[in-house]
């Protein structure tokens, strides 16, 4: 008998040790009760400044440079020479221009006259209905070949810098006074670009890793971009995101822009348009170009950001209340997520699976398993 009340007593002796073991275990563990809060992170970009709008200004014929009066950077007035272009074929193309012009306005003023006389002699029934509308057909055709060839000896005209005469009042007569005038130029050959609006003339490239500026001697061909014609009143900045990220921005969603070359300023823009066909990435996730602009630069500001400076752009991603746990509370088993919650109606510790989506730094966002009001663990 001694002997079952001895084993009796020891059982009852190790399971209040095992309770004061799980009891003491539940104490010296840190339980937090689990809320809903806002998620928010901030993302962080490198990008580089460029104008707000920009106009391309492009090379119509085959040539070569002989003269730039600028200074890239520069602010240039509309109309204001940028390039000039030795083009000998351009040369060709514009005497060409003239003797379409000139016969072409030759052929309207007898087509008008002989339309004309047509309409006198179908008046009084002296032509046939046929030969009246073949008249009459020969004539807008002829003025449509008017227009279009004037069309095109006064862009030719304008290149060369010949505005003070008016192709209208161009006769036969006039062919030698324009020749005569062209050569009287230095180099009748060179065609002039002038700038089409008032802006900053800015170095063109074709990439990110190519800033070539036009010089003298370079040959350059048909449809070439030369120069980019800025308007800095405001700047863009491009950046790239990951696939990851490009759903959780949206166009006119606020940004910081900042830069190590005016570091007093905080420049407050905003997402005005994001690509929706990704790029590929040596060994990471395909990227997305996204584009943000400040729309206005104070004086003060335009005298110190320039093209071309480096920029940090500053994105906050903001969602609604989620239920957002400590990443210590977490571990994996058998392939599950699973955290550590106290039962409200045992105030026993149970290993229960949740389901997780985004991370932060030290917090992880739970979309299934656990609930408000919830007591997790965290161990020591």
């Amino acid at each position: 008998m001694n002997k079952y009340f001895q084993f009796f007593c020891l059982m009852m002796v190790s399971l209040c040790l095992m309770a004061c073991s799980r009891e003491s275990s539940v104490n010296q563990s840190h339980i937090i009760i689990v809320k809903e809060k806002g998620f928010s992170n901030t993302l962080y970009y490198s990008g580089t400044i460029q104008p707000f709008k920009t106009v391309v200004v492009t090379c119509p014929v085959d040539g070569v440079i002989v003269d730039m009066p600028f200074q890239y950077g520069e602010l240039v007035n509309t109309h204001q020479l940028l390039f000039k272009i030795s083009s000998a074929k351009f040369l060709t193309d514009y005497k060409a221009a003239l003797m379409q012009y000139i016969k072409a306005k030759s052929d309207f003023t007898n087509n008008k006259t002989l339309l004309s006389e047509a309409t006198f002699l179908h008046k009084n029934q002296l032509i046939s209905d046929d030969e009246f509308k073949m008249k009459q057909s020969t004539y807008y055709a002829s003025q449509l070949t008017l227009l279009q060839a004037k069309d095109t000896l006064e862009n030719l005209l304008h290149q060369l810098g010949i505005n003070k005469l008016n192709p209208y009042q161009l006769t036969i007569a006039d062919v030698g006074k324009i020749t005569e005038e062209m050569h009287l130029k230095m180099n009748a050959e060179h065609l002039q670009i002038t700038s089409p609006v008032k802006g900053m003339v800015l170095s063109a490239s074709k990439n990110e890793n190519e800033n070539k500026k036009m010089m003298k001697g370079d040959a350059i061909k048909q449809g070439d971009t030369l120069a980019l014609i800025g308007d800095m009143s405001g700047i863009t900045v491009r950046i790239k995101v990951n696939e990851l990220i490009v759903n959780q921005l949206k166009n006119g969603q606020t940004v910081k822009i900042t830069g190590i070359a005016f570091p007093d300023e905080i420049l407050q823009g905003e997402i005005i348009r994001i690509d929706r066909q990704g790029e590929s990435s040596n060994g990471g996730f395909p990227t997305f170009n996204v584009e943000v602009s400040v729309l206005k630069l104070s004086e003060s500001q335009q005298h110190i950001i320039h093209a071309g400076m480096s920029a940090k752009v500053e994105i906050d991603i903001k969602e609604g209340n989620q239920i957002m746990i400590p990443i210590a509370t977490v571990s994996e088993k058998n392939g599950e997520t699973r955290v550590e919650k106290i039962n409200t109606a045992t105030g026993k510790i149970e290993s229960v699976a949740i389901r997780t989506g985004k991370t932060t730094v030290d917090s992880v966002v739970v979309l299934s398993g656990i609930k408000s009001g919830d007591r997790i663990v965290i161990p020591h």
